[in-house]
């Protein structure tokens, strides 16, 4: 199941992103504007942000294997779509179908983590499953263009290639995986012996929308989307057409960002679990994401941009582990709760994502690519404020209360 669920992160991001590279192409051969490229990978976030807060739900009823089953048919028939059609409006079809499957797929995660492994474990296992996410991404950047020149310079073959994975991924998780966890409401400690606390009218969505914990870490999330995934989409296309890099440079340039996330999941996972801290890991972090990203789309060509990519890398899955892990150990939360507290978070975040991409390349057709991208780099000052407001709630902090008291 561990194996599984690996496959589960990794291979489905790289369907989300490996048509970030060929923006270029495929405004030559669709005939289309810089933004109507960019909503080809953009209105991903869309879709996901339309549906992010179903997979809680459907885990609870369902349970994990057919909810991420539902999730994973959904990716596997948008990524399968390219090789077979030239139609722009198809194309978006294609990916929204991707959006949904990533949607209904956000919520389950953290309700997972929390039935599958013991408190000490979790903030490892967030972060691993954060490294196999941005392994995925860069997987698609590093083999996007090899793979390219392999099949004759057809993009659409290659992402036809990237949907073949993605299929064989589904057919191992439908034959293998276990449907024994399963994200089942458990009131906490207290609530059965007080009628008074039990809120049988409430829908689980309502009762952590009404934390100002969710709340903060909704403004965190979504102003970082707005930051960092612009730049995840329009940097190849910014390194290729303002500092006349080739696709290939301007690939491996960008890939950096999820080398460098790699690193820092590790770094923070290991570091979470013997600090017992997690907002250290987070406002810290989105400052360097501020700088880099800052840096990205000023310095010329050198060590200094590649060094702002890097930094933009370390914030990337730096702070989420963090995140992620904050939101299991909010007072009160069960795994259905957390399952969609993280949905609702990750749908506006990716909803935000995808409207910020789609605004940057309209205003790029009047001011410049450059100018674009560095204007949504400064909204993640917000999430930083957010996250210096938000509650430290590891076990550290805990220790210390306990203490104090």
């Amino acid at each position: 199941m561990l194996v599984l669920s690996a496959l589960t992160s990794l291979v489905p991001t790289i369907i989300f992103v490996g048509p970030t590279v060929f923006i270029p192409m495929m405004m030559e051969d669709l005939n289309i504007t810089t933004a109507e490229a960019g909503i080809i990978v953009t209105i991903v976030l869309l879709g996901a942000g339309l549906t992010g807060t179903l997979g809680g739900p459907l885990m609870s009823k369902f349970g994990i294997k057919h909810t991420r089953t539902i999730a994973l048919v959904f990716y596997t028939i948008g990524g399968l779509v390219p090789l077979f059609t030239s139609s722009f409006t198809v194309l978006l079809l294609s990916r929204i179908l991707i959006g949904v499957g990533m949607g209904i797929a956000a919520g389950t995660s953290v309700g997972v983590t929390m039935d599958w492994y013991p408190p000490k474990e979790r903030p490892l296992i967030n972060s691993l499953n954060s490294i196999l996410s941005l392994a995925g991404s860069f997987l698609a950047l590093v083999l996007a263009i090899p793979v390219y020149n392999l099949v004759g310079g057809d993009w659409k073959m290659t992402l036809e290639l990237f949907g073949v994975v993605m299929l064989i991924t589904t057919i191992l998780w439908m034959i293998f995986a276990k449907n024994n966890v399963q994200a089942k409401t458990t009131a906490p400690v207290g609530v059965d012996a007080d009628p008074s606390n039990v809120r049988p009218k409430e829908s689980v969505l309502k009762q952590v929308l009404r934390r100002k914990e969710v709340i903060l870490l909704i403004v965190a999330y979504l102003s970082f989307m707005l930051a960092s995934q612009s730049l995840q989409t329009f940097l190849p296309t910014f390194y290729q057409t303002d500092l006349q890099m080739s696709a290939a440079k301007s690939g491996t340039i960008t890939s950096l960002i999820s080398l460098a996330s790699v690193v820092a999941g590790v770094l923070v996972g290991v570091l979470m679990a013997a600090s017992g801290r997690r907002k250290i890991f987070m406002w810290p972090l989105l400052v360097l994401l501020l700088i880099g990203c800052v840096g990205s789309v000023t310095l010329p060509d050198g060590w200094m941009l590649y060094a702002s990519v890097i930094l933009i890398g370390l914030a990337l899955n730096g702070w989420l582990p963090a995140m992620f892990t904050s939101v299991m150990e909010l007072e009160g939360m069960t795994p259905e709760k957390a399952g969609a507290a993280q949905g609702v978070i990750l749908s506006v975040g990716m909803f935000g994502g995808a409207v910020s991409t789609l605004v940057i390349g309209i205003i790029a057709e009047h001011t410049g690519l450059r100018n674009a991208l560095l204007y949504f780099s400064f909204l993640a000052v917000f999430a930083i404020i957010a996250t210096l407001i938000f509650p430290e709630t590891g076990p550290k902090a805990k220790r210390n209360k306990v203490t104090i008291q």
